[in-house]
């Protein structure tokens, strides 16, 4: 883990240094800034200590959540049984009720399975991502050609896109309101931005935060299930908003959304729990993920 900046840590969308302490757990603490009410991580990993976890995450499926082992796996077979690409779909069918496919661009495109699948629909696929590992298998599987790097440095030689997609990509960046700014740049008139990230304002929060508080803060593993090194930000459906209006974008649609437990390597007594657990996050509309189409303002 990286060692923490000089005094209070700084929130990464509005910059203020004045924060409260919602969990203190192993490797680090869950903060919220009383500017803007971001939840975020302190201290934050370093940049190689985030290359080399999504080298261990997608090449062994090794990290520090064991249920994700299986998780980046589906990341690589464009087949119409996989709980993925069903997501990725389902995604599409939506975006494509407001705009017919055209040129896409997929920031954080991985293996290039979204835009597999996107091109299989009729969009014109292009991506960018930092990981060597990841778009190997996107040229090599799917013979697709992303740009390999970090998306604020990414020129695109002035092309413009119709849909800019981030699959579970804004929460890992340490400039996300740069990150939107930079997608906002690459917009097409009229064109939109589809983005999907953990729901901080979720059933497992609600609960995980009880057992911690209820143990003055000895009970921690239900915690550390959820916030995880590789994810800096946790948005609520208000603070993801607020977040889009800061890069000029306006919030057009958003959708609360459930893990599918098909992804994760569960027992049986754990799958029956979040079963249950999830159902209940329905009545409640504490769904654990976020769906948001936005467009320019």
């Amino acid at each position: 883990m990286a060692p923490a900046e000089a005094g209070p840590p700084r929130c990464l969308i509005c910059g203020s240094r004045d924060a409260g302490e919602r969990y203190r757990i192993t490797r680090f603490r869950v903060v919220q800034c009383r500017g803007c009410d971001q939840i975020f991580l302190d201290p934050l990993p370093s940049p190689d200590e985030i290359r080399d976890l999504f080298e261990a995450l997608y090449s062994r499926g090794e990290g520090s959540v064991p249920e994700l082992k299986d998780y980046y796996g589906y990341c690589y077979d464009d087949e119409p049984s996989n709980p993925l690409v069903q997501q990725y779909e389902l995604w599409l069918e939506t975006i494509e009720a407001m705009r017919a496919p055209s040129r896409l661009l997929d920031v954080g495109c991985g293996t290039g399975l979204f835009l597999s699948v996107a091109r299989r629909r009729g969009w014109q696929p292009f991506g960018v991502d930092e990981s060597i590992e990841a778009t190997d298998h996107a040229r090599q599987h799917f013979g697709l050609r992303p740009w390999v790097g970090d998306f604020e440095m990414f020129s695109g030689d002035g092309q413009q896109f119709d849909l800019i997609t981030g699959w579970d990509v804004i929460e890992h960046s340490r400039d996300p309101v740069g990150l939107l700014k930079s997608a906002r740049r690459c917009l097409a008139p009229g064109g939109i931005v589809a983005l999907s990230t953990p729901n901080q304002r979720s059933i497992l929060d609600l609960v995980a935060g009880f057992l911690y508080r209820a143990s003055a803060g000895r009970l921690t593993l239900p915690l550390e299930k959820f916030y995880i090194e590789q994810h800096f930000l946790y948005f609520t459906p208000d603070s993801l908003r607020r977040c889009l209006e800061r890069a000029g974008l306006e919030v057009i649609r958003q959708e609360s959304e459930l893990t599918d437990l098909r992804r994760l390597r569960l027992s049986p007594v754990v799958r029956a729990g979040l079963e249950g657990l999830f159902l209940a996050a329905r009545l409640l509309r504490r769904e654990n993920r976020l769906f948001v189409i936005a467009r320019a303002r």
